[in-house]
């Protein structure tokens, strides 16, 4: 039998799929796809394996096609090639070259003819406009914006600026090709040209600058421009595109703006000039007839470059010179210059500041509006508490209050200590006697022994957050129980519960305990009684370990201890807390007279308390738990360990 074969390169039928105008693309019986004049049955190009996308509106065709490669080290990339077509006018654009670039709507070709690159703009590309032609060496995406792009275009080393809009613009080349830089900055497009440069602004008047030999940005404040020009500085606002103000300075730098933190365009620029070597602070003022007129500021030169140091905290400016600090708060309208005479200065907030001279220190307010006069002099700083300060002078303590709302934000110094113990509440001590202040007053008089505080806990607060405090108030031998409302910053007074007296007050977290002569009462801190016990009951609280969660936010959960047995409190009852989850740890100590039990759930507080007892001999031993029987011991050192002891002639009797 005789065999004849041929090879068919291509069957002249074809799959017909998108038609425009009298082009159609064509799919073969292959699978390879290409175009096909309809009107001239010829095929426009090769047919490959096309990746085609039709554009009906535009009326172009694109045929993308995928060509992977390996590399010298054998690691495969891949490169696209594209074929685009202008069915309206009946053109191939572009056959085979390949896609360097692609920014949405415009696309970067590299010719593989001349090997430079070209921006296809689809908008462009039948407008007189259109660049597409023009052999580029790069081109660059200087930034986009709504619906605008802007590429920075070079040829030979020069550049220009190419605009694209999707909707309203013409894209054009919107620059020649003729300046050494172009640079995107906040606000502004910086051209360079001849070592000049100038700016245009990007908002809706487009303002052009002069000429300037340098143009920086402020490295705190990107809206403010630097334009050196000679000798000369001039600082714009580039955000309300007007110019602030000029100088002769050697340098220039931003500090802070006074006025309307909200908008760029108003408000107080200050800045720190240096001049041969010394600083000073220069500001612009602007109001509405210099916004309005768009030209010219007027300078104020609030401070003359004679300063080796100034340093800017919050709007408040310390100035050194020869060692010394000083201070200038203020505007140029008003404001109060105290010249470097001080070793050190501190802001205590709320426009109080302490001068320090020796070590000591005049504490007062400093305002722009009257001359500093110190509230309290050559005094010394002990303490920084919640809402107050608290200072020393000639042996006694006073306290100033920056943020209280009366007029007796210093108390005077007169007491023997303050100590804070909620915010805006402070003990103060006077001739061995305790008392409470709040809000510059005192509130629980100077004459008792001991004022403790306590108040229901609200979950993840503090003491602080209490709304209603607690104040055991001990005078000799016996405390009494008083309240008040937590208002904070609003006066209250305080009011006894009861004119009955206790030799014990202790307060929890969620439960207050009293004892008499008698008995053991729990209380919650709605005044309610929970327990009635023996006097010698045993009631102690320790924290139980939490989760880091409730550690930041100062919340724990709180074991009691009641006579030995352990308790959660919950829902205004006590339930027992069992070991099968935890391992409790008890060793008892006998005596001939007493038994001594120690009991914990931390086993390394067990074994430290445990390694004491027993590296004494038996007397020493029982003479140390007889006395922390009855005097306690370093909760700090064991915060969950209960030690109870039972007598054994007494219960025999």
């Amino acid at each position: 039998m005789k065999k004849t074969s041929t090879i068919v390169k291509e069957k002249n039928t074809y799959e017909i799929d998108i038609l425009i105008n009298n082009t159609a693309y064509i799919k073969s019986v292959t699978g390879k796809t290409g175009l096909l004049n309809i009107k001239t049955n010829q095929l426009i190009g090769e047919m490959d394996n096309y990746y085609t996308i039709y554009d009906t509106y535009g009326k172009f065709y694109y045929q993308v096609k995928e060509i992977k490669e390996t590399s010298k080290e054998n690691n495969w990339k891949s490169r696209k090639t594209v074929r685009i077509y202008d069915a309206l006018n009946e053109k191939i654009l572009v056959d085979d070259w390949e896609v360097v670039k692609e920014f949405y709507e415009l696309t970067v070709f590299k010719s593989p003819v001349d090997g430079k690159l070209h921006l296809f703009d689809i908008h462009a590309c039948r407008k007189q406009t259109n660049i597409f032609d023009i052999p580029l060496d790069d081109v660059e995406i200087l930034y986009s914006e709504h619906n605008d792009i802007y590429l920075v275009v070079t040829v030979n080393g020069k550049k220009g600026l190419y605009h694209h809009n999707r909707y309203n613009a013409v894209p054009s080349l919107v620059t020649p090709i003729e300046f050494e830089n172009i640079e995107k900055f906040p606000n502004i497009i910086v051209y360079t040209k001849n070592n000049q440069k100038y700016f245009v602004c990007t908002g809706e008047d487009e303002k052009t600058s002069s000429n300037f030999d340098t143009i920086t940005i402020d490295k705190n404040n990107k809206n403010i421009a630097y334009c050196k020009k000679g000798d000369k500085i001039y600082i714009y606002n580039t955000e309300a595109q007007e110019l602030l103000l000029s100088t002769d300075s050697d340098e220039i730098k931003y500090m802070y703006k006074k006025g309307n933190s909200y908008n760029d365009c108003h408000g107080e620029f200050f800045f720190k000039i240096t001049k041969n070597g010394k600083h000073g602070i220069i500001s612009s003022e602007i109001n509405n007839e210099i916004c309005k007129a768009g030209t010219g500021a007027k300078v104020s030169t609030l401070l003359p470059p004679n300063y080796d140091e100034i340093k800017t905290n919050y709007g408040v400016s310390y100035l050194k010179k020869d060692g010394k600090v000083g201070l200038f708060i203020g505007n140029s309208y008003h404001n109060q210059v105290i010249e470097p005479k001080y070793d050190d200065i501190d802001s205590l907030g709320y426009n109080y500041f302490a001068l320090y001279t020796n070590g000591l220190c005049d504490i007062g307010k400093v305002t722009p509006f009257e001359p500093f006069t110190p509230s309290i002099s050559n005094c010394e700083i002990i303490e920084d508490l919640d809402r107050g300060l608290v200072f020393k002078k000639n042996g006694k303590y006073g306290l100033l209050l920056p943020d209280c709302n009366h007029r007796d934000a210093i108390i005077q110094p007169e007491y023997d200590s303050i100590s804070g113990v909620a915010e805006y509440y402070f003990i103060v001590e006077k001739n061995s006697k305790k008392g409470l202040l709040h809000l510059g007053k005192i509130i629980i008089p100077i004459e008792y022994d001991e004022v403790n505080l306590g108040g229901l806990y609200g979950k993840y607060k503090n003491l602080e957050d209490a709304e209603v405090l607690y104040f055991a108030l001990k005078k000799g031998n016996e405390y009494e129980l008083a309240k008040m409302h937590n208002y904070k910053i609003v006066a209250t007074d305080v009011e006894v519960v009861s004119n009955h007296t206790f030799d014990v007050i202790d307060f929890f977290r969620e439960i207050m305990v009293f004892k008499d002569k008698m008995h053991s009462y729990i209380y919650d801190y709605n005044e309610k009684l929970l327990k009635t016990l023996p006097v010698d009951t045993l009631i102690t609280a320790y924290a139980k370990p939490c989760d880091e969660f409730h550690e930041k936010h100062n919340y724990r959960e709180y074991f009691y201890c009641i006579d030995g047995v352990y308790y959660y409190y919950k829902d205004g009852k006590f339930e027992e807390v069992y070991t099968e989850n935890n391992d409790l740890y008890l060793t008892a100590y006998e005596t001939a007279t007493d038994s001594f039990e120690v009991r914990t759930y931390n086993k390394d507080e067990h074994d430290l308390f445990c390694s004491v007892i027993d590296s004494k001999d038996d007397t020493e031993a029982e003479i140390s738990l007889i006395e922390m029987s009855e005097k306690g011991f370093s909760k700090k050192d064991y915060p969950t360990l209960v030690l109870k002891r039972v007598n054994k002639q007494k219960n025999q009797k």
